[in-house]
């Protein structure tokens, strides 16, 4: 799935400036780290793990779980690191949920500090169909430039992250000929299961909320496990699952009440 900047994992309290424990960020680093976050950086905690290969330290510092995770990366020898580096991370759930899979991200540059030599990188963790648990394992790499092959830096790193709620109701029909398995709500967007390989991505998503807000959510990517399929949509601002009254996928509409949805049908218009 491509980036969710502002969705989620980790653990302790988050008010304004983030609080992290003994390997804090430095003043330009964690300005970077909140204005990635935006108006989710009271759903992020702080995390700590770290590895070390040929000489670059990979850290995990933060967390907003199911979506991203943030990590400082430094050469020890205090030489710049490269802004062309290219890094990859699999995260994959070490106990909790049942076939979860694990989920491959593209690290992006969230900012480098020029006194300390340090970048900031993201890596997204959208998409697990079920519960992860909150012990997960990091495994990262530096991509090797294009026509060659070997990998040089590795690192591997175990964390203990929070799970957000998550408000999951069971859907049923189908639209397109695509049938309709599930709906997983966070307070950062929206995961639709659907069943076998055809992809619901063309349809814009609206939530309809308690107060009457209608609001349309920005496609955030998708994926697989086994034949079911994800497709994800992200918030521009929090809002908490239990606001959330219906989806509608373009023009077909379904209402929600608790952890129920009732019969879909199609609006007049579009919303």
């Amino acid at each position: 799935p491509r980036r969710i900047g502002r969705t989620m994992l980790a653990a302790a309290a988050v008010c304004g400036v983030l609080m992290v424990s003994a390997f804090a960020l430095s003043p330009t680093l964690r300005q970077m780290l909140e204005s990635a976050l935006g108006g989710y950086t009271e759903y992020a905690r702080p995390v700590e793990g770290a590895d070390v290969s040929n000489g670059m330290e990979l850290r995990v510092v933060s967390a907003l779980n199911s979506g991203s995770i943030y990590a400082e990366l430094r050469n020890l020898d205090g030489e710049p690191v490269c802004d062309t580096l290219r890094v990859s991370g699999i995260l994959t759930p070490l106990e909790g949920g049942e076939d979860t899979g694990s989920i491959t991200s593209s690290a992006e540059w969230v900012g480098y500090e020029k006194e300390s030599e340090t970048a900031l990188l993201e890596f997204t963790v959208w998409g697990f169909s079920t519960p992860i648990g909150d012990q997960l394992e990091l495994s990262a790499i530096v991509l090797p430039p294009l026509g060659e092959l070997e990998i040089t830096d590795q690192w591997k790193i175990a964390f203990t992250a929070e799970e957000l709620p998550v408000r999951r109701i069971p859907l049923n029909g189908e639209i397109s000929g695509t049938p309709l398995l599930q709906a997983e709500l966070s307070a950062l967007g929206v995961t639709i299961q659907t069943d076998g390989w055809n992809t619901i991505d063309a349809f814009p998503l609206t939530v309809f909320c308690k107060d009457g807000r209608r609001l349309s959510l920005t496609h955030g990517g998708g994926g697989s496990v086994g034949d079911t399929r994800l497709t994800c949509w992200e918030y521009d601002e929090p809002v908490e699952p239990e606001e959330v009254t219906g989806l509608a996928l373009g023009r077909w509409y379904i209402p929600l009440e608790g952890e129920n949805a009732g019969q879909g049908y199609w609006l007049e218009e579009q919303p």
